[in-house]
C-alpha cells in the first residue's frame, strides 16, 4: 500500500514539475507559416554559382551594390538587385598541380584538395586582398581592380594564419585600419588555434588563452577588434568538460610586448557571454553559433544579437540573445580569474595582486610595457564575470528536434505607424527556415511574437548567414546564403494572398504591415511614407476597432510547418457572422446560415487531457484496492479458510489432472521410522523399563 502511494506522488510530482518547466520551454507559435516554393516566395531571386560541385559559399563583403562571395576556386561579384554574375570581374584561382598532389598525398579528399577562397577584403578602391585554402596550402593574393572590373593579381603571399587548411573549419578575419585580422589555425592537423594579426599571435599550446575554438564572427569596435567563438572552458576542467560562448579583445593598436613578447598580444582578454534562462538553476544555451552586425537601438544604444544552441548531444534548444556593446565593455574592466594551482578552484583575482599599468589596456606604445604587466596578462586572460545579456530573457527560445538555429540577422528600429520602433529579427536553422520575430515588449522585458516561419531552401539545407539588403529603388531585401545557393527574399509579405483580410493583416503584427482601409488592401507602411492614407496598425496587441466584423479572423490561417513541444497553434480562417448571436458568434456560411463549429485544440490542451487522465486513473485505482483490502480484512478466519481451500482444491485438481499415468502405477513403499516417544517429564521413553520403541508408519509415493 504504501509502495503504491508513494508512486502516486512521484508521477504527480514530476508531472507538476514538467508544467512548471514547460511554461518557457513553449515554443511560440509563427502567424505566417510558408511551405517550400509557396507562391508567397516565387518572386525572389537566386545564384547557383557551379552546378557540378559544392562550392561552399563564404560572403567575402558587400559594398552599394555588389556582393562578393568566395567559393570553390572563384570569386564572384554578383549585383544585389537580382544576383546575376559580373562575368568580367570573376577571379578564378586554381591551386597549382603540385599542390594538388600533395593534397592527396596527407590523405585528403578529392572535395577537400581544391582552393576555397575563404578571406577577402577591400585594401583600398583598386585593391582586393584575398586568401584561400589551396589544397590545404593556404595563400593570400593581392589583386589590383581596374576601370572596367576586371581584376589582375599584383602579389602572392603565404596564408599561414590567415586562411583555415580546411574550407569547413570554423575561422574569422576582418580588415580594419588597414590591418587584417584573423581566427583560424596555424597547422595542417588543425591543433594550433590562433588569433592572428602580423606579426602577433596568441600563444602556442596554451589552453589558458584558446582550449579547442570554433571561431563565429569578427567585429570592430571604436579602439578594439571582438572575436566570438565557443571553446572548451579551462575554468570548469577539473569537473569535466563543458564548452562555453566567448569573446574576445584586442587592441587596435597593440605592438606587441618588450623583448621575448615581441610577437605576442599584450591586450587579449575574454570572457563568457551568458544567454540563458533565469532562475534558481539556470537553464544555459552555451554554444555560439552566429552574430548579428553591431545594430543602433533606443537611445543611440549599440547593441549585438547572437544565436546560442545547447550541445549536440543533448535535447534541442536554441536562443538568441541580445547584449549591449557597453556590457561587453565593462567586462573587460572588471575582476580577473585565475587559478592558483593545477588543482585549485577558479577564483577572482583581487584588485591588490593586479599590476600597473593594468594588463590587457590599450597603451600608446605596448613594447614599452614591464614585464610584470605582460606575464600577468598573459597567464590572466579571462574574465571574472560573464556579459549578462541585454533582456531580463532570451529573445526567443526554440526547443525543436527537427532544426536548430545557426544565423542572425537584425533590421534595427523599424518604425510603426503610429511612430514606436521594433527591432526585426531574421533567424536562420539548419533545416533551410527562416524566423522572423519582434519583441512587443518595452525592454528589458520579453514578450517574443514570431511573425512568419519561412522554408526558403530545401528541407534540410542549413542557412550559413543572413544579411540585410538595401539597394536603392528596390524593396528591402534579406539575404539567404548556403554551401551551395545565394538566395534573396523580401523583408516582408505584407501583399501576400493570405493578407485578405484586416484581421489577417492587423493580426500578424509585423510593423512592415499595415491596412488601407481606403483600398480594402494590407500595405507595406514603407511604400506610404510621407503620405495621407489612413493605415491601420497594432503591434502589441493584433487587434483593432477599426476591422469590420465580417474579416474578423479568429486564429491563424495557415498551418506551421511544426509543431512545437507546447502549443504551436493552427486555427481555420472563421467568418464571424452578423445573423448569429452577438454574444456567442459562431462561424456562418456564405449565406449567413449558422454552422458547426470546428474546434481545434492546442497540444497545451491534449498534454493537461492526458496528464488528467493518467492522474484519475491512479486516483480511481488506488481507492478500489484500498477499499477491496478493508472488506475483506473484516472477513472470519474460516472464510479465508474457505477461500484458500476451494482455489486450493481447484488448482490440486486441476494439477492432478496433468500427472502422467504412469505416476500412479508405481507401488507404495512403507519407510518405518523408529522414534521413541517422550513421557509427561519430557524425557524419552526409552529411559523407563519398558524399553519397546514405538513404530511411527509414513506413506510416501514416489
Amino acid at each position: 500500500m504504501r509502495g503504491w502511494v508513494t508512486r502516486w506522488c512521484l508521477l504527480a510530482w514530476l508531472l507538476c514539475g514538467w508544467g512548471r518547466v514547460g511554461a518557457w520551454l513553449q515554443n511560440v507559435a509563427p502567424k505566417l507559416s510558408f511551405p517550400y516554393r509557396d507562391a508567397a516566395t516565387e518572386a525572389t531571386h537566386r545564384f547557383l554559382g557551379n552546378d557540378t560541385a559544392v562550392d561552399l559559399f563564404r560572403l567575402l563583403q558587400i559594398e552599394q551594390t555588389t556582393a562578393t562571395i568566395g567559393a570553390r576556386n572563384v570569386v564572384y561579384n554578383i549585383s544585389l538587385s537580382n544576383l546575376t554574375e559580373f562575368r568580367s570581374q570573376r577571379i578564378v584561382w586554381h591551386p597549382t598541380g603540385a599542390h594538388k598532389e600533395l593534397c592527396f598525398l596527407k590523405g585528403k579528399s578529392e572535395h577537400h584538395c581544391h582552393n576555397y577562397i575563404r578571406v577577402g577584403a577591400r585594401v583600398d578602391d583598386s585593391q582586393l586582398l584575398l586568401c584561400g585554402t589551396n589544397a590545404y596550402k593556404p595563400l593570400c593574393r593581392t589583386y589590383s581592380i581596374k576601370e572596367n572590373g576586371e581584376a589582375e593579381m599584383t602579389k602572392e603571399t603565404e596564408g599561414l594564419g590567415k586562411s583555415p587548411y580546411d574550407p569547413e573549419h570554423n575561422s574569422t578575419a576582418i580588415y580594419a585600419d588597414g590591418q587584417l585580422y584573423a581566427a583560424t589555425v596555424a597547422d595542417f592537423s588543425g591543433v594550433d588555434p590562433l588569433i592572428f594579426r602580423e606579426p602577433l599571435r596568441t600563444e602556442r599550446s596554451d589552453l589558458k588563452q584558446l582550449n579547442e575554438p570554433s571561431f563565429v564572427s569578427s567585429i570592430a569596435y571604436k579602439d578594439y577588434v571582438l572575436f566570438f567563438f565557443r571553446e572548451a572552458a579551462v575554468e570548469y576542467i577539473n569537473c569535466g568538460k563543458v564548452v562555453y560562448s566567448r569573446v574576445a579583445r584586442v587592441c587596435k593598436n597593440d605592438k606587441g610586448g618588450p623583448h621575448q613578447f615581441y610577437d605576442r598580444w599584450t591586450s587579449f582578454l575574454k570572457s563568457r557571454l551568458n544567454c540563458s534562462v533565469p532562475g534558481d538553476y539556470p537553464f544555459y544555451f552555451d554554444e555560439i553559433q552566429s552574430t548579428s552586425d553591431i545594430v543602433e537601438t533606443k537611445g543611440g544604444q549599440k547593441m549585438i544579437y547572437a544565436v546560442f544552441t545547447t550541445p549536440g548531444n543533448s535535447i534541442g534548444g536554441s536562443a538568441v540573445c541580445a547584449f549591449t556593446m557597453d556590457a561587453i565593455m565593462q567586462t573587460f574592466d572588471g575582476y580577473f580569474k585565475e587559478q592558483s594551482s593545477m588543482n585549485s578552484n577558479w577564483l577572482r583575482v583581487p584588485s591588490s595582486k593586479v599590476p600597473e599599468p593594468r594588463p590587457g589596456d590599450c597603451v600608446s606604445d605596448s613594447r614599452t610595457l614591464p614585464d610584470v604587466s605582460v606575464n600577468f596578462v598573459k597567464s590572466h586572460s579571462l574574465m571574472d564575470a560573464a556579459v549578462p545579456a541585454a533582456l531580463t530573457l532570451p529573445f526567443l527560445v526554440r526547443i525543436s528536434f527537427q532544426y536548430r538555429f545557426t544565423a542572425v540577422a537584425v533590421d534595427p528600429q523599424v518604425k510603426a505607424v503610429n511612430g514606436n520602433a521594433y527591432d526585426v529579427v531574421f533567424i536562420g536553422t539548419d533545416d533551410g527556415r527562416i524566423i522572423k520575430v519582434i519583441n512587443v515588449e518595452n525592454e528589458p522585458e520579453v514578450k517574443s511574437v514570431v511573425i512568419e516561419e519561412i522554408q526558403v531552401l530545401k528541407p534540410g539545407t542549413p542557412v550559413r548567414n543572413l544579411k540585410i539588403i538595401r539597394v536603392d529603388g528596390q524593396p528591402d531585401k534579406l539575404m539567404v546564403i548556403a554551401d551551395e545557393l545565394v538566395q534573396t527574399i523580401l523583408l516582408h509579405r505584407c501583399t501576400a494572398p493570405k493578407m485578405n483580410n484586416c484581421g489577417m493583416c492587423i493580426g500578424i503584427q509585423d510593423p512592415y504591415c499595415a491596412w488601407d482601409s481606403s483600398e480594402d488592401r494590407c500595405v507595406a507602411v514603407t511604400d506610404f511614407v510621407g503620405s495621407h492614407k489612413m493605415l491601420f496598425q497594432n503591434i502589441p496587441r493584433g487587434q483593432h476597432k477599426m476591422c469590420k466584423p465580417p474579416h474578423v479572423v479568429s486564429a491563424v490561417a495557415v498551418k506551421p510547418l511544426e509543431r512545437g513541444i507546447a502549443g504551436d497553434e493552427a486555427g481555420k480562417e472563421e467568418v464571424i457572422c452578423p445573423k448569429c448571436s452577438s454574444c456567442n458568434p459562431v462561424p456562418c456560411t456564405s449565406d449567413g446560415q449558422a454552422q458547426e463549429k470546428i474546434v481545434i485544440y492546442t497540444a497545451d490542451t491534449l498534454g493537461m487531457a492526458v496528464a488528467t487522465s493518467v492522474l484519475a486513473t491512479l486516483v480511481v485505482g488506488f481507492v478500489a484496492g484500498y477499499l477491496f483490502s478493508r472488506h475483506y480484512s473484516h472477513l472470519p478466519m474460516h472464510t479465508h479458510h474457505q477461500l484458500n481451500r476451494l482455489t486450493g482444491d481447484n488448482l490440486n485438481a486441476e494439477a492432478s489432472s496433468y500427472i502422467p499415468p504412469c505416476a500412479n502405477n508405481k507401488p507404495a513403499i512403507n519407510l518405518v521410522l523408529n522414534v521413541p516417544p517422550k513421557n509427561a517429564n519430557g524425557k524419552n521413553a526409552n529411559s523407563s523399563t519398558d524399553n519397546k520403541p514405538i513404530q511411527k508408519v509414513k506413506k510416501t509415493y514416489i
